[in-house]
């Protein structure tokens, strides 16, 4: 009865303008049937994810580079490195903030409860903005679930800086949807702004790309609803609201002497983008078997299919269709290849699978008024249009690591253990080494600290300025050690240069080679 009488209010909501939601007993009356925050659900899927994190001791070899990389910076900033200057990375400053401080106490723990924390405010958020849009709490609480898989089986491992910038993406679209809504005053903007800042000093990327479409939105609504003044209003007050947290915050850089290099990385992206590289078509086919599987481009194509609904879908569908195939087409052009690269899409593709599974979401309002949903249509409509291929997509997902760990390495970390081993009790803490290898997880094993900041050179390498940085740091540098993974291919001056500064150290290795300076 209770799914009888939202299915119900969706129809009021379609015929309500922003103005009548706003002075109406109706909005007072909707917002009860609206079922509260399963805060603690949410709570108990934050844990279980976060014991899968790559920060478990149990799971540490699992991790891909960018995440051996992420739980390495955490580490050396608490040795006395400068985020950015020592340590070459793409997240904003309040990331390795959260790192420096996850590390700084009990080992990892604390930023395994940041992580906690992250996930479950993106999931409350997550929530409230599609029980907003759709009146359904029962698809809210579906999309939600389906936002945790996502999390677990693309981002599997976790430390990803935009998970940590979640919260504030979806409190961003929650504040929309209200204001769409006609319930948050233009002033509201200024909290809009302060979020907005939060969220690209940890994910300065993405973080651009959203708040860019949001814009745009916004720009675009107050034009057409001629209220052009009250749209400049919102956009100073998000400005101001947006200083008044980056300012303060991003002076550590100025301070330190990084804010040139800083805004050299955050924009590596950019710079990095290719759509005529060799890796294009392999990314495509990879990328583009995961997109398919997991729904994403049925919620794309479905989108398409205008229809009559609240201001609040409507902007929410406009930011889903822009979004995704950027994101997407973002993620293609990226020369670093792995699963956690579509977290950037998650946003953008949950409203829009939100929209595409509400009950009657693609019917005509007669259908809407007489058909009987059920709690689980939204599930069945997911699965069964897709033929089941998202599970399949899931399970691969949270398989793979281990095959590759377990099966396919052949000894590779059981090599890398015992180099750095070796490392460590031939050499002391103020030595530097360096890893020639596809992770950076030899420094932390080794308890020593990189000799370059890029740390690995297959990661932010997509770029003749990065490659022909690495090879001068590296020769100017002249690290202790040298590890270097046969399968990783070594460029020909740093080649030379071992051949002429360093000698192999006898180890029985099969996969790697470990140098040490002569």
């Amino acid at each position: 009865m209770n799914d009888r009488n939202q299915q119900e209010n969706v129809e009021i909501l379609v015929s309500m303008s922003a103005e009548t939601w706003q002075n109406t007993s109706e909005r007072r009356r909707l917002e009860k049937i609206i079922e509260p925050v399963p805060s603690l659900k949410l709570f108990f899927w934050s844990i279980l994810i976060s014991l899968t994190s790559v920060i478990n001791p149990l799971l540490t070899s699992l991790a891909t580079n960018l995440q051996s990389q992420n739980l390495y910076a955490g580490w050396a900033l608490t040795q006395g490195e400068v985020a950015y200057a020592n340590i070459y990375g793409t997240s904003g400053l309040l990331y390795y903030l959260v790192s420096w401080l996850g590390n700084l106490f009990f080992g990892q723990l604390l930023f395994l409860l940041f992580q906690v924390v992250a996930l479950t405010l993106a999931g409350i958020y997550l929530f409230q903005t599609i029980s907003q849009i759709t009146v359904r709490s029962g698809l809210a609480r579906q999309i939600t679930v389906l936002f945790y898989l996502f999390v677990l089986t693309l981002g599997f491992g976790g430390t990803y800086s935009i998970i940590f910038a979640f919260p504030f993406i979806f409190r961003s679209l929650y504040h929309l949807v209200k204001y769409l809504q006609g319930r948050v005053r233009d002033e509201s903007f200024i909290r809009f702004g302060m979020v907005g800042a939060l969220a690209f000093l940890i994910e300065p990327a993405f973080s651009l790309l959203f708040y860019s479409l949001t814009t745009l939105f916004l720009l675009l609504y107050n034009i057409a609803d001629k209220r052009k003044a009250r749209g400049f209003y919102q956009l100073l007050a998000g400005l101001l609201g947006f200083s008044l947290v980056f300012y303060p915050l991003g002076y550590y850089t100025v301070l330190n002497g990084s804010f040139g290099v800083a805004i050299s990385q955050a924009t590596y992206v950019l710079e990095a983008f290719r759509l005529n590289g060799s890796y294009i078509l392999d990314h495509l086919l990879y990328y583009g078997l995961l997109f398919l599987g997991l729904g994403f481009a049925t919620a794309l194509m479905t989108a398409f299919a205008f229809k009559e609904e609240p201001t609040a879908a409507r902007g929410m569908r406009f930011i889903g269709l822009l979004g995704l195939p950027i994101s997407f087409i973002g993620v293609l052009g990226l020369p670093e290849k792995g699963a956690y690269q579509l977290l950037t899409t998650l946003p953008f593709a949950l409203l829009l699978l939100a929209l595409w599974l509400d009950t009657g979401g693609d019917r005509d309002g007669h259908e809407r008024r007489h058909r009987k949903p059920t709690q689980t249509s939204g599930w069945n409509r997911y699965l069964g249009k897709q033929l089941f291929l998202p599970l399949l997509a899931i399970l691969y997902l949270l398989a793979y690591p281990f095959v590759n760990e377990y099966i396919l390495s052949n000894r590779v970390s059981a090599e890398r253990n015992l180099a750095a081993q070796h490392i460590r009790e031939n050499s002391t803490s103020k030595d530097s080494i360096y890893a020639w290898d596809n992770t950076a997880s030899l420094y932390k094993k080794a308890q020593r600290l990189s000799a370059v900041s890029l740390l690995s050179p297959s990661l932010y390498t997509g770029t003749e300025e990065n490659r022909i940085f690495l090879r001068n740091a590296l020769n100017e540098a002249s690290p202790k050690f040298i590890l270097v993974n046969k399968d990783v291919k070594l460029f020909s001056d740093v080649k030379k240069k071992i051949s002429q500064d360093y000698e192999e150290v006898n180890l029985k290795l099969n996969h790697f080679k470990l140098y040490q300076i002569k």
